[in-house]
């Protein structure tokens, strides 16, 4: 089968090589070809898109919608998807979660182990050997997600400490609103909030002045998700009161944040949304694409596209609408 595959959007980290190498490993599957430019395209074969944070899909023509079979957006994040761009499109959208899931967790694990348990560089001998250290064993930690990042932590963590609350907003109707939410944070005083979910209109600023107001006052918040999901004034403002209390943050309400941003806080670690990157990342997006176009195309040869799809429901953001929002 004769297929085009064309990149919407590249990310800074893809360079010309980048382009190359994906080109060169796309290619090796029969019957594709790789578009470098609308110029290009030939509107009589059948196109697979890649996208990434930078698409605007509802801005994709229709010409070239209309003959899409498969679009892979090797990436964990999708805000920049529409609800109804997901719901009336015939295609498929997998999303990159497994790409980035680990290297996320990663991040979080080094931002917390780091925290809990920085190990000192002794040039001498020291006669006390006393290490004034609190123990995870000892942290309330709350794992605000219930997907791939989440429960690589859940999984990583809960051997070394037993509480652990884990919260998906999308399985309540509310978060930190209704009594039961309200009277659990309260009972618990976090002391440690990990960010592993995806944001939405619903989820927006979750984390507030109210939830502050019920965490430790010496409390590590860590945030490698998105930005929107924390109130930045709110968080400062707790930073600001709470000099004890301390926030890595990998994302921000505005990105690419300015050398301003948070500067009056000492309590503070930033990184400039780099939590899912790693050595290995572009060649393990182009892995992810080769695996699922050369799936997809078998699947359509053979036609069992139906089951393509079940074996891949749970990145098809298809399946992720529930109550007019992207989970």
């Amino acid at each position: 089968m004769a297929v085009q595959i064309y990149r919407l959007n590249a990310s800074s980290y893809q360079n010309q090589s980048f382009s190359v190498a994906e080109r060169e490993m796309l290619e090796k599957i029969p019957g594709v070809s790789y578009i470098n430019s609308v110029s290009d395209i030939n509107m009589q074969i059948p196109f697979i898109l890649i996208s990434n944070t930078h698409t605007t899909p509802d801005e994709i023509p229709k010409d070239i919608i209309e003959k899409t079979i498969l679009m892979i957006h090797p990436n964990s994040g999708y805000d920049n998807f529409s609800v109804t761009f997901c719901e009336n499109v015939k295609f498929p959208i997998l999303v990159g979660n497994p790409v980035r899931s680990h290297p996320v967790a990663e991040y979080i694990l080094s931002c917390l182990l780091n925290h809990i348990c920085s190990v000192p560089n002794q040039r001498h001998w020291q006669e006390d050997r006393t290490w004034n250290r609190p123990l995870l064993r000892d942290q309330n930690i709350l794992i605000v997600g219930m997907g791939m990042i989440g429960k690589i932590l859940m999984n990583s963590l809960s051997p070394l400490c037993p509480n652990i609350k884990f919260y998906d907003p999308y399985n309540e109707d509310e978060f930190l609103k209704g009594k039961r939410q309200k009277k659990l944070i309260e009972k618990t005083k976090f002391d440690v909030v990990l960010m592993a979910c995806s944001l939405n209109k619903k989820n927006v600023g979750m984390i507030n002045k109210r939830f502050f107001e019920s965490i430790s006052e010496k409390a590590v918040i860590i945030n490698a998700a998105r930005g929107g999901l924390i109130v930045q004034k709110d968080l400062e403002q707790f930073l600001i009161n709470n000099p004890g209390a301390f926030a890595y943050l990998d994302v921000f309400e505005d990105e690419p944040f300015r050398p301003s941003d948070l500067s009056n806080l000492k309590n503070i670690n930033k990184t400039s949304h780099i939590a899912g990157v790693s050595m290995s990342l572009n060649n393990d997006i182009i892995q992810y694409e080769y695996h699922l176009v050369q799936e997809a195309l078998k699947a359509l040869e053979q036609k069992e596209f139906d089951q393509f799809l079940n074996d891949y429901s749970k990145l098809n953001l298809k399946n992720k609408t529930v109550e007019g929002i992207l989970i």
